[in-house]
């Protein structure tokens, strides 16, 4: 089976969460200190977990990062569908790497 709900998780200091293709909400998350998801394809929407600390994302299905502005350290691996960034200028730690939709990084310096 695989993981839907994470609402128990919530008060979790360090959370990694991988290959989780059921789950979709992870609003319940906001407030894990150190969070990775990754390839949790059935999340398109980390609007809430601006609170996290340090946030990695790997092979998510997401474009908007907006809410993410004031996570400490940030790491956005295989995003494809980030184009814009312009909301995270700042982030401390800031890592994009295969995020091919992403071509205009002036506005984070």
């Amino acid at each position: 089976r695989d993981l839907v709900d994470v609402s128990a998780l919530g008060q979790v200091h360090k959370l990694t969460l991988h290959c989780c293709t059921a789950l979709v909400d992870v609003s319940d998350l906001g407030q894990v200190e150190e969070l990775t998801l990754s390839h949790c394809t059935g999340v398109t929407d980390v609007s809430a977990l601006g609170r996290v600390r340090k946030l990695t994302l790997t092979g998510l299905d997401i474009v908007d990062v907006s809410a993410l502005g004031t996570v400490e350290e940030l790491s956005l691996w295989d995003c494809s569908g980030v184009e814009d960034v312009s909301a995270l200028g700042r982030v401390r730690e800031l890592s994009l790497t295969n995020c091919t939709a992403v071509v205009d990084v002036s506005a984070l310096g």
